[in-house]
């Protein structure tokens, strides 16, 4: 049980980031510098009291994961600046439930065990569900700033993203505390280039990112970066799937604080369906544990 709450940790800082972040303002240039760099920051502090030895082959493989990783991020906080985070996280946590757990399907045969595979389609069915309440709207949203249009691809690109790199760290076999310093350092480097004015000429040619608003967003990239390393080091205690769908559970945190502490605009009626679509995603992630735990 003391492992169980030990896993939940994580999910509380991916709440609290996300909300953080937005709080603090900025462009999603800032954003993404701030978030990325007190990631690096933070790892650079820690791995000099962890046990690590590295290989060539894990510092290339966990840089190039990181930079999978930035471009993940770069999109999901544009998802925050074009459809709020009550509305991009929920989303963006299904998909990476279902993303991962396919992938577990696919490339490690998972969910084979007795029970798992009907415990599993049901936790996808209500991950598919839930991410369908939350996306749910009585009418054009336009007049409250949200832009699905480009929402929408922040979605896809992040949610690809955010799956690939840990399904590819795994395959390697990489452990989270070998692969955390290269990664952030791939992450960092990522999203230099993807924030550059070159690549987000939609906020102007002058570079905003050398300011003091990034700055103060090493706080919640801080927050971040301890979230994933308790992620990946809580796998050793209660497994990839179970750790990582209870780091999710940080959606409810996220969404709620969303709408009622950043001011995200819901009707009543939308309100009660994202509520049951959180509901329904969060539901969805623990069975995607408990099938990760018929399987072993």
């Amino acid at each position: 049980m003391a492992d169980f709450f030990i896993a939940l940790t994580p999910s509380l800082f991916f709440g609290v980031m996300s909300l953080l972040l937005v709080a603090l303002g900025g462009d999603y240039r800032q954003q993404t510098m701030g978030e990325v760099s007190g990631a690096l920051l933070l790892a650079l502090l820690v791995t000099p009291f962890m046990d690590v030895q590295w290989e060539l082959r894990t510092v290339v493989v966990a840089f190039l994961t990181g930079a999978v990783l930035g471009v993940g991020i770069q999109y999901q906080v544009r998802g925050f600046n074009h459809i709020g985070v009550s509305r991009t996280m929920p989303i963006s946590t299904g998909g990476q439930l279902v993303g991962m757990a396919l992938g577990g399907i696919i490339l490690f045969g998972e969910w084979r065990g007795a029970g798992a595979m009907p415990v599993g389609l049901v936790a996808l069915a209500l991950l598919i569900a839930g991410v369908t309440c939350t996306t749910w709207t009585e009418g054009s949203t336009a007049a409250e700033g949200v832009d699905w249009g480009k929402g929408r691809i922040d979605l896809v690109v992040s949610t690809i993203c955010l799956v690939g790199y840990l399904l590819i760290q795994r395959w390697f076999g990489i452990s989270g505390s070998e692969a955390m310093l290269p990664q952030f350092a791939g992450c960092v480097a990522a999203c230099l280039v993807l924030t550059s004015p070159r690549f987000t000429m939609d906020l102007g040619p002058v570079d905003t990112r050398w300011s003091w608003i990034t700055v103060r967003q090493l706080v919640p990239g801080a927050l971040w970066g301890l979230a994933v390393l308790l992620m990946q080091t809580n796998a050793a205690r209660v497994g990839v799937a179970m750790g990582f769908s209870l780091s999710q559970l940080g959606v409810v945190i996220s969404t709620l604080g969303g709408i009622f502490l950043l001011g995200e605009r819901r009707t009543r009626r939308e309100l009660v369906v994202t509520v049951l679509g959180v509901v329904l995603v969060v539901g969805g992630a623990v069975l995607i544990g408990v099938a990760k735990a018929l399987d072993s």
